[in-house]
């Protein structure tokens, strides 16, 4: 009897396992249906956005973000018709797997993919906050350059590369809470690191460059006092001034050219023979 009872049990489960499958052989078929229709016309739309740009000519907007240093040397390059290709092409490829997910009677996994689809605004803003924030990155790097080699301040590019890279990884950590990846921790750390470069740049720089910062200071209250053509005596030695910048002045002599830091002719006694 029990094998009998046993046999029978067996009959039954596979009997409902084989009606299980032929009722849910149509479903199958329609969502196999459904995602080949959707690679389809998720290549088709991805292709017609990229020759649509293309026409535009979009990718001309991006060329000075690639000129940008850190991309060119990293051989990395944004083509914006591309990336909004590529982002139709997944984006409406996953709308019909969710479609045919949702056919197959899986609203667990069909819902794990809506919650994709509804993350990717979220993504393209995060990618849109990175752009600007390169952009704004690479303006100010050039802004403190340009300031310093005009200034005369030693190792400009240094500083607005600084810049660049302090206001990069903001915005990189911005960008990332814009996509909802939490960056408390990752934020903290970089706060900590980067106070610490700043902190040993800052007091390295200021030793290093204590008597630029004195020559600039010289330059203020030498105003006016010192002209190009004056001939002057400053510490022993006899010239006319040919040239007067901000850090320094340079003397002409009878035999040679000599160049003095501002913050030794206001320390130094220095005559000025007026005709």
């Amino acid at each position: 009897m029990i094998p009998m009872f046993f046999s029978q049990d067996i009959q039954e489960a596979l009997t409902d396992m084989l009606l299980g499958l032929v009722a849910a052989l149509p479903k199958f078929v329609l969502a196999i249906v459904v995602i080949l229709l959707g690679m389809f016309i998720s290549n088709l739309g991805a292709k017609l956005v990229e020759q649509a740009l293309n026409k535009l000519n979009v990718d001309k907007y991006m060329e000075k973000l690639n000129q940008i240093d850190f991309l060119y040397k990293n051989n990395i390059r944004i083509q914006l018709s591309k990336i909004a290709a590529k982002s139709i092409k997944y984006l409406l490829l996953l709308i019909f797997i969710m479609t045919a997910v949702g056919l197959m009677d899986m609203p667990v996994l069909a819902e794990l993919i809506q919650d994709i689809i509804l993350w990717i605004p979220n993504l393209i803003a995060a990618f849109i906050v990175l752009i600007g924030g390169l952009l704004l990155s690479v303006s100010l790097q050039k802004v403190v350059s340009s300031t310093g080699k005009s200034l005369g301040i030693p190792s400009a590019n240094l500083l607005g590369s600084l810049v660049f890279y302090f206001i990069l990884i903001n915005v990189i950590i911005v960008a990332l809470s814009q996509a909802q990846i939490n960056t408390a921790f990752f934020a903290q750390n970089i706060s900590i690191i980067i106070a610490g470069i700043v902190l040993a740049f800052s007091i390295g720089y200021g030793f290093a460059s204590k008597d630029l910062v004195a020559s600039f200071l010289a330059s203020y209250y030498t105003k006016d006092k010192l002209n190009t053509g004056d001939k002057v005596k400053v510490n022993g030695i006899v010239g006319v001034i040919k040239e007067v910048d901000n850090s320094s002045v340079t003397l002409r002599t009878e035999e040679k050219e000599i160049i003095i830091p501002l913050n030794k002719v206001l320390s130094d006694h220095i005559e000025i023979y007026r005709n």
